[in-house]
Parts: structure tokens; C-alpha cells; sequence
């Protein structure tokens, strides 16, 4: 049985970085970030088409 998620919150906290950090991310942590950033636009698109059909 599919779950449809309608809305997604995310709690995060911001730490300073000596600007290092970045550099030491592995590939696999940045396709994860791609990833979910794709996913992100995709519901944002999708929230604002559904606005727009109101």
C-alpha cells in the first residue's frame, strides 16, 4: 500500500564551518544531496501546479 506524503518538514541546525568541510564530502554524500534537493524542486513544483489549478 503506497503512503503519499503531503508535507515535509525538516528541522536542521546551523553550525559554522572552517570552509574545509565541504572538500571532505564523499561522492555518495553529494548524489545523496542532489538527490534530495531534486526532490525538493519536484514538490515545490508540485505544490505550486496544485495552487494554480484551485
Amino acid at each position: 500500500m503506497p503512503i503519499e506524503i503531503k508535507q515535509l518538514l525538516i528541522k536542521s541546525n546551523i553550525v559554522q564551518r572552517t570552509g574545509h568541510e565541504d572538500l571532505d564530502l564523499t561522492e555518495e554524500h553529494r548524489l545523496l544531496k542532489e538527490e534530495v534537493l531534486a526532490e525538493c524542486r519536484r514538490m515545490i513544483a508540485d505544490l505550486l501546479q496544485e495552487k494554480g489549478e484551485r
